[in-house]
């Protein structure tokens, strides 16, 4: 039982989806919960304050998508012990929700949060921000930033797709400079993923051991990418093998350092907020969050 808990609920959202969040979620966590506070918030600052006033709850259940999530993270990641976070997927992908096993059914994930299994999980910083499943550079931040508005409204996740294979079609290496825990990398590469999750566009990366709880960040280099690629990446077919020839490098570190010959946007959790060079580091069991109950 919750003594008291904080509902919060995007802004962005329509009366109609509000109503949904409502009727199909209330009834489970009233229950489970002395005392629900529900708010909808209307901006990013708006928000951004109702997280930052919410250090009295017990819990906060947030529902919005990867970039709601982000914003809570940043604003948790300032406190010094602030409540446990618990998502509620309402976004286009909800990819970090994903990654702690989450169920993507309103009700299961509602069933989930009260089931209060609460696990402390890494998040990484960079350049002044926090971010809890990954950071990019190249394809994937210009696949991200062309997605068409109405493609996204009308199919979802499947825009993240599409447009990836548009700019796959446009896409040029460039050079990138790396510091990997010290060590010097260069390489002509497409896209420098800096993962502390293990889903991107709803699609797992297809390697075992990437964890939220390591402490370590995942660092993959795409060289080259080409359609077939694309699709077995996304299908979970891509075998990474290893070798430092293979079109996709993979390396773990705590730090990472990113540059480029001239400043590249970088996408964190989904969101622009900064450019080239970046300097990112993993701070481990930094936040508590409700998990699934396979994580």
């Amino acid at each position: 039982m919750y003594e008291k808990v904080l509902l919060l609920i995007n802004g962005e959202k329509s009366m109609d989806e509000k109503q949904q969040v409502m009727q199909q979620v209330v009834p489970i966590l009233e229950p489970n919960i002395q005392k629900l506070t529900i708010r909808q918030t209307f901006s990013k600052e708006e928000f951004q304050e109702m997280c930052q006033e919410a250090t009295h709850f017990s819990l906060i259940i947030i529902y919005g998508g990867d970039g709601t999530v982000h914003l809570a993270i940043n604003e948790l990641g300032k406190m010094d012990a602030p409540p446990p976070l618990a998502v509620l997927p309402g976004g286009t992908c909800n990819d970090f929700s994903r990654s702690i096993s989450i169920p993507q059914n309103l009700k299961k994930a509602a069933q989930t949060i009260m089931s209060n299994k609460i696990r402390n999980v890494d998040l990484a910083y960079v350049n002044g921000r926090y971010y809890v499943n990954f950071a990019g550079v190249g394809l994937i931040t210009e696949a991200s930033e062309n997605i068409d508005p109405q493609l996204k409204s009308s199919f979802g996740r499947l825009s993240y797709f599409v447009s990836a294979i548009q700019q796959f079609q446009q896409s040029q290496s460039q050079p990138f400079y790396l510091e990997v825990d010290g060590e010097e990398i260069e390489e002509e590469a497409e896209m420098v993923l800096v993962m502390n999750g293990f889903y991107v566009g709803t699609h797992q990366f297809p390697l075992p051991d990437i964890s939220v709880q390591d402490g370590l960040l995942d660092v993959f280099v795409v060289k080259e990418s080409n359609l077939q690629m694309i699709r077995e990446w996304f299908s979970l077919n891509y075998i990474y093998d290893g070798n430092q020839e293979s079109q996709i490098r993979h390396l773990q570190a705590k730090k990472v350092h990113v540059e480029t010959s001239e400043p590249k946007d970088v996408d964190t959790d989904g969101e622009v907020y900064m450019q080239t060079p970046v300097d990112i580091h993993v701070i481990p069991v930094k936040l508590k969050m409700v998990v699934g109950e396979e994580f």
